[in-house]
């Protein structure tokens, strides 16, 4: 049998398909590893600081890695680019929560422990007298107490939490802790 043209023509063109997609394999498959690997050198920031940006990059990278195994590698290599390009703006977004949440530490190191002070003198006058003022009885004085060293024990946690760079847990502790001392001010007649 003599080899037609088209039949020569479609067997080139197989060929070259065959080689132009191990081709988009390889470097779709070479800029989910190149991205990958980005991404985890920013992991352990990322996820601290800037937790919804990360896992979004981490959902797009997996949808990278689910079209390479679809074989739709255009859409790989595209996705995978892109995750490439965002991981390059982490470290700036990294630095600007930093930023954000070493202030809002610094207001509420300034604020809270500030509260938890006029409570406490608040509780100690109280329980100095024979009567107490109209408007609070006994048992919100042992519900103010008890609030005390709640909020005491509380607010060491959230310095911990600071000084070993846990900023975005030790924010929302003293954020919690500034919230109940503030319940337990009202309480007891205090402005807050």
């Amino acid at each position: 049998m003599v080899p037609t043209t088209k039949g020569i023509a479609a067997a080139a063109f197989a060929v070259v398909i065959a080689a132009g997609c191990a081709s988009q394999q390889g470097k779709a498959n070479k800029a989910i590893t190149v991205a990958d690997s980005a991404l985890q050198s920013v992991s352990a920031d990322a996820q601290a600081y800037v937790p919804d940006q990360y896992k979004a990059l981490t959902d797009e990278l997996a949808a990278a890695r689910t079209d390479l195994d679809a074989k739709n590698y255009a859409d790989a290599l595209t996705k995978a680019g892109e995750v490439s390009t965002k991981v390059g703006e982490l470290p700036a977004a990294i630095q600007t929560a930093k930023t954000q949440l070493a202030a809002s530490w610094q207001t509420m190191s300034d604020s809270v422990p500030t509260m938890v002070k006029a409570l406490q003198a608040r509780v100690d006058e109280l329980s100095k007298m024979r009567r107490l003022p109209a408007g609070v009885d006994k048992a919100k004085m042992d519900a103010a107490k008890a609030s005390l060293s709640q909020l005491t024990a509380s607010w060491t946690q959230a310095e911990d939490a600071y000084k070993n760079g846990k900023l975005a847990e030790a924010i929302a502790m003293a954020t919690d802790v500034k919230g109940k001392a503030g319940e337990t001010m009202s309480t007891l007649g205090m402005k807050k």
